[in-house]
């Protein structure tokens, strides 16, 4: 696991930032389904502070992966050449539509069409940004990482980790009781796609590792060495799934979608790590 706690800026980016993200799902949810009064529209625009505080922290925690943050804009310069590049420009796409939506509803500019609309767009560059942070890693040399396995597994990271800040931000804007029904079917929807693609495609990931070796690393005994780290994040995801989902369903929102929230972030950040453990290279194979 030495190697995966090495890489923790980028575990904690990519446990964070697509949080962030997928959070806007479950708000734009709301949104379609339930009609709330200008006063609960105000206390959702102010907690919404909550989900982009996750995204910036998982921003700024991939700054010290970087020599130089100064090298950021290098990165960024690459942008439809370079997986990480591109990885980048989704994110800076999704962040200024979300600080842009964040700030004109604020304002009271948004109505009711137009914030369904925006949100819906938001959250639409949320997964878009969360599948570019997975194909990221797809890099030929390093034969563990190149899966579309990946992409997919980020997807579900977002969509069940993004549904526990989504229900919680909204726990904590006190509308909980004006939730219609069909936002509590919608929202358990992405909190349990986002678990069976989370968890489901990390153990495939990781367990496909086993049959892979170099000159320095044997696959079936770097899969043994993190077993039980992986086994303890599905094990931290898949509660956070089901608080999230009785949060979901109206009971004790904020509670529940707090307790869901930090078992995501601890299962979510435990696989990311695992993740980074398994770096297998190419141009060290036998």
């Amino acid at each position: 696991m030495e190697m995966g706690i090495a890489e923790m800026p980028l575990a904690l980016f990519s446990t964070f930032a697509p949080m962030g993200a997928g959070a806007f799902a479950v708000l734009a949810a709301a949104f379609l389904t339930t009609t709330f009064d200008k006063d609960d529209l105000r206390k959702i625009d102010r907690m919404t502070l909550v989900p982009l505080c996750f995204a910036v922290f998982g921003f700024i925690a991939s700054f010290f992966h970087l020599a130089s943050p100064g090298n950021a804009f290098g990165v960024l310069a690459a942008a439809g050449t370079s997986p990480l590049s591109n990885e980048i420009l989704a994110g800076l796409v999704f962040m200024v539509a979300a600080i842009v939506y964040w700030i004109v509803a604020m304002a009271g500019k948004l109505g009711a069409g137009a914030r369904k609309g925006f949100a819906c767009v938001v959250a639409v560059l949320g997964i878009v940004f969360a599948a570019f942070t997975g194909a990221a890693y797809m890099i030929d040399t390093i034969s563990s990482w190149n899966t579309a396995l990946v992409p997919l597994e980020m997807i579900g990271f977002a969509l069940v980790g993004g549904g526990a800040v989504g229900v919680m931000t909204l726990g904590l804007a006190g509308v909980q009781a004006k939730l219609d029904g069909r936002f509590g079917t919608s929202a358990m929807a992405l909190l349990i796609v986002g678990a069976v693609l989370g968890i489901v495609l990390a153990v495939m990931q990781t367990t496909g590792v086993s049959g892979m070796q170099n000159y320095v690393m044997n696959g079936a005994d770097v899969v043994s060495g993190v077993t039980m780290w992986m086994a303890c994040g599905a094990v931290l995801l898949a509660a956070a799934c089901v608080f999230g989902v009785m949060a979901a369903r109206g009971k004790s929102m904020t509670t529940f979608g707090v307790t869901a929230t930090v078992l995501a972030v601890a299962g979510i950040l435990v696989l990311r790590v695992v993740f980074y453990a398994t770096e297998f290279s190419v141009g060290l194979a036998i």
